[in-house]
């Protein structure tokens, strides 16, 4: 029997939430560093992620990538949804992970394409 993962531990280093992903590593450290999202780090500082952090990024990617929103934007939008009921979060995110998966296929090389020019324009300083 396959054991459930409680989607607020934190067990997935970056290469793993990347591959999740399907984008670059780089594109969750630029996340990172713009303040969008805050992994834990275990003993040896490495960065690990847990499913909610993964829907989460999966959102930013989405906002930045397909919506062109910046790193402002982006922050404005989280700390509204932060003021939701987290039933509402994850129906948003259900969403959005459902509009993702009916973009164009132009659409999705560009949001798989997280490690370009484009996320760094994207998200300023």
């Amino acid at each position: 029997m396959v054991k459930e993962i409680d989607p607020d531990k934190s067990v997935f280093p970056i290469s793993v939430a990347a591959e999740i992903l399907d984008v670059n590593p780089r594109t969750l450290r630029i996340y990172e560093e713009r303040g969008l999202i805050k992994p834990s780090r275990n003993d040896g500082n490495r960065r690990l992620y847990s499913l909610k952090d993964i829907s989460l990024l999966e959102y930013v990617h989405y906002l930045i990538q397909i919506k062109r929103v910046n790193a402002a934007g982006v922050k404005e939008i989280l700390t509204i949804l932060n003021t939701l009921p987290e039933d509402n979060r994850d129906e948003l995110t259900t969403r959005v992970e459902k509009n993702i998966e009916k973009l164009p296929k132009d659409k999705l090389e560009i949001y798989k394409q997280g490690d370009n020019e484009i996320t760094e324009d994207l998200v300023p300083e």
